[in-house]
């Protein structure tokens, strides 16, 4: 995550926190925003080489946290981004993710997944349904149902918030140990 200024879109010192959806190729930042606001939704309308001022990256959302072969990296609707973004990086390997959205159509970058997955011999679930008819997908068996080796991987999470404490809650339940756990939480704290 990395807090970005568009100057000429918004005030100058407004900053608004997005993920990278692409990995840096060292010309080029890519972030994908959800339109929630304002803000985000406007960014559809600037101009293809508009100035951005960036203050990050921030966080652990990154392979170099990694201290196991295996990856379970967890997303809920635009938390992809990271997600998307890490995969680039990613060697072949022991790769599972679960990708969480109401229905296949809220699916962003869902088709950019599919391929980095599969390029990589990853295996990818999209979860879809809403909570509140039933869907649990992160309760700790159905967890353990999915990837029955969780305790074995390093598990990368970035979601809604109360996606990301509901996985958070069911790791630790599963004694997935912390030093594993690597999250990213939207906001600006």
């Amino acid at each position: 995550m990395a807090r970005y200024r568009f100057p000429g879109h918004n005030h100058w010192w407004q900053a608004n926190p997005f993920s990278l959806s692409a990995a840096p190729d060292g010309r080029t930042l890519r972030l994908t925003a959800k339109a929630a606001g304002s803000t985000s939704a406007g960014l559809r309308h600037a101009p293809v080489g508009s100035r951005v001022f960036v203050e990050g990256p921030y966080g652990a959302f990154t392979s170099v946290h990694r201290t196991r072969p295996g990856a379970l990296l967890i997303a809920g609707g635009v938390g992809i981004t990271p997600v998307r973004a890490m995969l680039e990086g990613e060697p072949a390997g022991d790769l599972v993710v679960l990708y969480r959205v109401r229905s296949e159509d809220d699916a962003v970058l869902v088709d950019e997944v599919r391929a980095l997955v599969a390029d990589r011999g990853g295996r990818l679930h999209l979860l879809t349904g809403r909570t509140d008819e039933g869907a649990t997908p992160f309760e700790p068996d159905s967890l353990r149902a999915l990837v029955p080796d969780i305790t074995e991987r390093d598990v990368y999470v970035c979601g809604p918030p109360a996606m990301t404490s509901a996985v958070l809650g069911a790791l630790s339940k599963l004694n997935v140990p912390g030093r594993r756990v690597h999250s990213e939480r939207f906001g600006l704290a």
